[in-house]
């Protein structure tokens, strides 16, 4: 198996891995049978869930495969998503159908799922809609709403579990949305808009605005939390005039909008061989194929595109600029996006984990680079880049900065991947939003509950470097996929279980309160100041066995400086300082002693100086 497609098959998951009118629920309105998982939607249909415990024995219901729009099949196929209202008596007893992906990423043998996979599931305390604060005015609970990652190609709303959501007095909500072709395919000589997991997403927002009352949840106080693509998902949501009022906080896990994956700069190529590898050539042909015949086997090299040595499929979101601005999802791309636009004000909550995707790109030692960015007139930018990769790693591994020119890659992958993407979202926020509630998190816990990098991709990381890989924050947001083992084993697990514990605290109180340790906060130890370009407040919260509040550093980062000149080249063609940079790497050739004259010994200095 060639080394492409080895990154292909574990990236693709790991870049990773809602139109009706809105009615509003009162606390009138709620047929209080909670004791039996029985809800009453209205006037005209009622649901029954299933009852369940946390590993504390504190008893909610679930309530799973709703369906929020009616199956995207037929003619809905490759169109926008139609809202389904709840019609009679239904059993939300078992999750609906996942949407169409590969049953397993790294081996792609066969397809799992259904294309009538629109469907959401709710959790709620058995005594949601039941409980008081002293008077005998209902209250209704904060909502936590999760968009789940995958590269736009995998995933679905199923989770191992939500106990210690429950056990904080929070609703969650979880949702599937199309993905892959099903989802992301643009085509206008078909009039295929692409977009159309983004707009189930917005389509599932309303859906939960207009019923959630109906389990116990305010949708006043409706918080979204997106991991990897649902996070970059969710940011372009933040922008999206149909998405205001939807959603009243944020938290964006591992993913921003900014990120290379967020959005398809130049797909035609792409998209026309993918059609033509399908030999599909009119609208009506692509409706009467099956699913199956979508995930073709062959030539997936061809349907992909690398950036800075990863690899990402081309079924991404995607501009609409040839609909009216009333017809398309956007037609601006992000990086203009941040520039001209403020997001709709809310908490906002960001973050990564220690190391991304770095430990995961064991058999990256090179760049490489297609077209995906603004900028990409210039043939010879991508090589100019390859120069100063090349110089500056190899004066870094001289000078003992390194341990590899490999590990200089890897690192500098993940930085363009992800780290910088997610920087430069969050002070694009701090410098647009008049608030003291945006929070920066850093996960570093390397425990037993860190699901990809235990589990998942264990045969792809390097385990002997101590950190969190991207995805692993989840097993302490949500329940653990050992959790019986743990519980099990409480002694065993006694730092993953206190880490668990305390982040879904902070996750929790950030849902409820738009700030993660209020004074009312367990945590009374524990103070996480906001995040402040103006104010001078640059800290940010690491989650280790220890949780500290640390100061940002990435001024003294040379992988964030380097990148951050590379960006304003490839995204707003500014490339003066990305030139000189490159005409000061020359000066650290292999042999590391030729000094150009005009760039001598001074500047070369001042190079070593300014990235150390």
């Amino acid at each position: 198996m060639g080394a492409g497609l080895v990154y292909l098959r574990l990236l693709t998951i790991v870049v990773s891995l809602l139109y009706a009118h809105l009615t509003f629920v009162t606390a009138d309105d709620i047929e209080n049978t909670s004791t039996d998982c029985t809800i009453q939607l209205g006037l005209q249909s009622t649901g029954q869930g299933v009852r369940n415990s946390t590993f504390n024995a504190v008893q909610f219901c679930e309530y799973l495969g709703i369906r929020y729009a009616k199956p995207p099949i037929g003619l809905l196929r490759f169109a926008d998503p139609v809202f389904e209202e709840p019609e009679g008596h239904n059993n939300y007893t078992a999750y609906g159908n996942k949407c169409p992906q590969f049953d397993d990423i790294n081996e792609q043998t066969s397809v799992i799922g259904v294309e009538d996979c629109l469907f959401l599931n709710i959790f709620t305390t058995v005594n949601s809609t039941t409980s008081r604060d002293g008077s005998d005015r209902l209250v209704m609970l904060p909502v936590l709403v999760f968009i789940h990652g995958g590269s736009h190609v995998a995933g679905s709303g199923e989770v191992h579990g939500v106990d210690l959501l429950m056990e904080n007095d929070v609703i969650v909500v979880t949702i599937n949305y199309r993905l892959g072709v099903i989802g992301f395919l643009k085509d206008e000589k078909h009039n295929i808009t692409g977009n159309y997991g983004l707009k189930d997403q917005l389509l599932a927002l309303q859906w939960i605005q207009r019923y959630i009352g109906y389990f116990g949840g305010d949708p006043n106080r409706v918080t979204v939390m997106g991991h990897s693509a649902g996070a970059g998902d969710l940011s372009h949501h933040l922008y999206h005039d149909r998405a205001q009022g939807l959603f009243q906080g944020a938290i964006l896990l591992s993913g921003s909008m900014l990120a290379p994956w967020a959005l398809l700069y130049e797909g035609e190529q792409c998209m026309d061989n993918y059609l033509r590898d399908l030999s599909a050539s009119t609208l009506d042909e692509l409706r009467e194929q099956s699913f199956e015949e979508f995930f073709l086997k062959d030539n997936r090299l061809r349907h992909t595109f690398a950036f800075s040595s990863m690899f990402y499929p081309c079924f991404l979101p995607t501009l609409e600029d040839h609909l009216t601005d009333e017809a398309s999802y956007f037609s601006q791309s992000p990086h203009k996006t941040v520039r001209r636009k403020t997001p709709h004000p809310m908490p906002i909550l960001m973050s990564e984990t220690s190391t991304e995707f770095e430990l995961m790109l064991k058999h990256v030692s090179a760049f490489w680079m297609s077209n995906n960015y603004p900028n990409n007139g210039c043939r010879e930018l991508k090589q100019q880049i390859a120069e100063i990769f090349e110089n500056i790693s190899i004066w870094m591994v001289s000078e003992g900065l390194e341990a590899s020119r490999s590990q200089f890659y890897r690192k500098m992958a993940s930085m363009a991947n992800l780290h910088y993407p997610i920087k430069r979202l969050l002070s694009e926020f701090v410098q647009r939003l008049d608030t003291e509630q945006i929070y920066y998190l850093r996960f570093e816990f390397d425990g037993k509950f860190g699901e990809y990098k235990k589990k998942i991709f264990s045969q792809y990381v390097d385990n002997s470097v101590y950190g969190a890989i991207h995805g692993d924050e989840l097993g302490y947001i949500f329940s653990p996929y050992n959790l019986k083992e743990a519980v099990g084993n409480r002694s065993e697990f006694r730092r993953e279980l206190s880490v668990h514990i305390k982040t879904v605290e902070l996750i929790t109180n950030f849902v409820k309160y738009g700030n993660p340790t209020p004074k009312r906060s367990k945590l009374s130890d524990l103070v996480w100041p906001s995040y402040s370009e103006s104010r001078n407040q640059t800290q940010y919260l690491n989650i280790d066995e220890e949780f500290q509040v640390r100061d940002v550093e990435d001024r003294r980062n040379i992988y964030f400086m380097i990148w951050r000149l590379i960006y304003e080249c490839l995204y707003y063609a500014k490339c003066e300082a990305l030139t000189k940079l490159r005409l000061l790497s020359e000066s650290y050739t292999e042999e590391n002693t030729v000094r150009s004259e005009e760039y001598g010994e001074e500047l070369a200095e001042q190079l070593k100086d300014y990235f150390t």
